[in-house]
């Protein structure tokens, strides 16, 4: 079970850097158009939700790295975080259906609808169901949690910085 975390634990400390800097790159770019989207409710929770699609591996690297930790906490916790993940997208969906009526163009509706976040927290805990139940193969999911994750953010991010709703 050792090799398992030392190797685990390299993939941790890779995408947990990784997305710690674009979550730091996505604060600056919501600093600078900070006056745009506080006028728009959707845009608020575009950013809420690529905000929280992008901190999605770095809880999955702080995970991973944590010493001496069991499986069946390992699992978990992924459990938790996906149930998380899930209560956030319902949240930010909600805002955002609210207010859709609201947007002056496909492409802003195409920003609001755009979010790989229940996507990924399914596979979060489908990943915690396997790795408590004993399937050690389950943190595999981790793999594509992070891709979805990153990609997603990355185009939620680009896509409602670029949407002009003035």
């Amino acid at each position: 079970m050792d090799n398992f975390y030392q190797n685990w634990g390299t993939f941790g400390q890779v995408i947990g850097g990784a997305s710690g800097a674009l979550v730091g790159l996505l604060f600056v770019a919501v600093s600078l158009n900070r006056q745009r989207i506080v006028k728009h409710v959707v845009l608020r929770a575009s950013a809420l939700q690529t905000l929280l699609v992008l901190m999605l591996p770095l809880f999955v690297a702080i995970l991973l790295t944590t010493p001496r930790e069991s499986q069946f906490v390992l699992g978990c916790e992924f459990i938790a975080l996906g149930c998380l993940e899930a209560l956030s997208d319902f949240i930010t969906g909600h805002w955002r259906r609210k207010h859709m009526e609201s947007l002056p163009t496909r492409f802003a509706r195409l920003v609001s609808n755009l979010s790989p976040n229940l996507l990924t927290a399914l596979l979060t805990i489908t990943s915690g169901v396997l790795l408590a139940a004993g399937i050690t193969d389950g943190v595999y999911l981790v793999v594509p949690i992070v891709l979805l994750a990153l990609v997603g953010g990355i185009t939620n991010a680009w896509l409602f910085l670029m949407t002009d709703l003035d």
